[in-house]
């Protein structure tokens, strides 16, 4: 288990936590998110992306960390980082990906996704990343104040091709920032 402080730690995430990891996306995802799809049933995105078979996937990345946040000896979230994804945006730099991040709405407002931010900023530099960069929906005002707050910058729009989100909630923002 990775230390960030006193109180929070990184469990790297393995082939056999797809039952734990499931259980929890389905405590953590639906309060956030429900409202982006028809008939608020997400069922569709947690069994794409955290089935088994995704699972074996993400993890047979080489470039890639996906943990369980720990707060206090609970989980209270999951986070992946892809190092070494290229930005469209700024191709020629070397840049790591913050692919997931979730924390339950118990976990909110207590400073752990600023220490997982200050943490993955330090370790990509370490790894010879000089961007890091994510994808955040547009309709998440609080993440997006989040990231602005920890110096992100907006980069190019995009739109998710899930047909099961309403259309009007379908945006994505990319956000990035230059690691010095």
């Amino acid at each position: 288990m990775l230390s960030i402080s006193d109180n929070i730690k990184l469990k790297a995430i393995k082939v056999e936590d797809q039952p734990k990891l499931m259980e929890l996306l389905e405590f953590i995802y639906p309060p956030a998110y429900k409202h982006l799809w028809l008939n608020q049933d997400c069922n569709f995105y947690l069994k794409k992306f955290y089935s088994i078979e995704n699972l074996k996937l993400e993890l047979s990345d080489p470039d890639a960390a996906y943990y369980f946040v720990v707060y206090n000896s609970n989980v209270v979230g999951i986070f992946r980082i892809v190092y070494n994804k290229p930005f469209e945006d700024f191709p020629k730099n070397q840049s790591a990906y913050i692919n997931r991040i979730y924390l339950s709405e118990e976990a909110q407002g207590k400073g752990i996704a600023k220490q997982l931010f200050n943490w993955v900023e330090n370790k990509a530099k370490l790894k010879g990343n000089t961007l890091i960069w994510l994808k955040a929906m547009d309709s998440q005002k609080q993440a997006l104040r989040f990231y602005e707050k920890q110096a992100y910058n907006y980069g190019t729009s995009t739109s998710l091709d899930f047909e099961l989100i309403h259309p009007h909630l379908r945006g994505m923002h990319t956000m990035y920032k230059f690691l010095t």
